[in-house]
């Protein structure tokens, strides 16, 4: 059986240490790219954040604008039936009028020709 004492070649140490810097290199860039997608993340909950408070905002406003336009627009209704029916009035007073005023002609046009 052979001992498993420990080698003193210099070419293992060598590459154990090659090893070693790249294995730490390595742990280096995986750390980097980790924390850029951490803050990649973070920052798109932030944008997702703003842009939800946006649409709420927005969504607020329209509401807001949508009962002013529906009470301006019942507000318009009902003037334009009030003056509908002011209208109607003048027409049946002018038509009485005018019905009074042609009798009246008729009455002076057969007294004069009789």
């Amino acid at each position: 059986m052979a001992s498993a004492a420990p080698s003193n070649n210099p070419l293992n140490d060598v590459d154990i240490k090659v090893d070693s810097t790249q294995l730490q290199e390595l742990n280096e860039q995986k750390n980097e790219v980790l924390n850029k997608v951490q803050t990649l993340k973070k920052e798109l909950q932030d944008w997702r954040t703003k842009l939800d408070g946006q649409v709420k905002s927005y969504r607020n406003e329209i509401a807001d604008l949508r009962k002013t336009l529906n009470s301006e627009v019942e507000a318009l209704r009902t003037e334009f039936l009030d003056l509908k029916s002011a209208l109607k009035q003048q027409l049946e007073l002018t038509s009485g009028l005018a019905a009074e005023q042609v009798v009246e002609a008729e009455r002076k046009a057969a007294g004069l020709s009789s």
